[in-house]
């Protein structure tokens, strides 16, 4: 696996931008990995959080494929990888390719995968998870992700790393949407690669 990207590795996902109580408090719960891809972000999230359970998201099989192979290469042990995607309701959906992203679709492709979907607060309810982070990158369909972590966000008052580049849509409407919940949330977004006006824009949320 030969893959590199500065945003993941160097960046680290801009983690260190977070309030010295927030990370404090992600040490001691655990991450949720929102399309895990080949496993790069979740292998920087062990290795920053050594104390924290790490559960990886990924509904491509063949970039689940890869996931598996970069955790045995690393020699993992605190990630759990999924070979789900998550969003607002439980369902079986069509998966499409492009490149190196997997794209949530109906009919825009001849190449696709049927997934499961499921909602996170399904997920974190049944194995019981104290939730200290999510970081979420699924092309575009962050919105509809949170819907189904709305209780999950409200108990815990998380920190969220969110791509907010995918559609202009995101750009405006997922900070307000994390607002109207009323919980406290400050917010920081940043670019942190050039090259581009909007590519990798994150927007990070914690509470103080």
């Amino acid at each position: 696996i030969n893959h590199f990207e500065a945003s993941v590795f160097f960046y680290k996902h801009n983690i260190d931008c977070f309030q010295k109580n927030t990370l404090s408090k992600i040490h001691q719960k655990s991450i949720i990995d929102v399309g895990g891809y080949i496993g790069d972000s979740a292998i920087v999230f062990e290795k920053e959080f050594p104390y924290s359970n790490i559960y990886c998201f990924e509904a491509s099989q063949n970039n689940y494929n890869l996931l598996l192979k970069t955790l045995k290469l690393n020699n993992s042990q605190k990630i759990t990888a999924i070979n789900k995607g998550l969003g607002s309701e439980n369902k079986t959906i069509k998966l499409s390719f492009a490149g190196s992203c997997s794209t949530l679709c109906s009919e825009i492709s001849d190449q696709y995968e049927n997934i499961e979907i499921i909602t996170l607060d399904d997920y974190v309810k049944t194995n019981n998870i104290e939730v200290g982070l999510i970081k979420v990158d699924i092309e575009g369909f962050e919105q509809d992700f949170l819907k189904g972590a709305l209780e999950t966000i409200k108990k815990h008052k998380l920190a969220l790393i969110l791509s907010i580049y995918h559609n202009i849509d995101d750009f405006f409407n997922i900070k307000p949407f994390i607002e109207q919940l009323n919980l406290g949330y400050t917010f920081k977004i940043i670019k942190p690669v050039d090259g581009s006006i909007s590519l990798e824009t994150i927007l990070l949320c914690e509470v103080n």
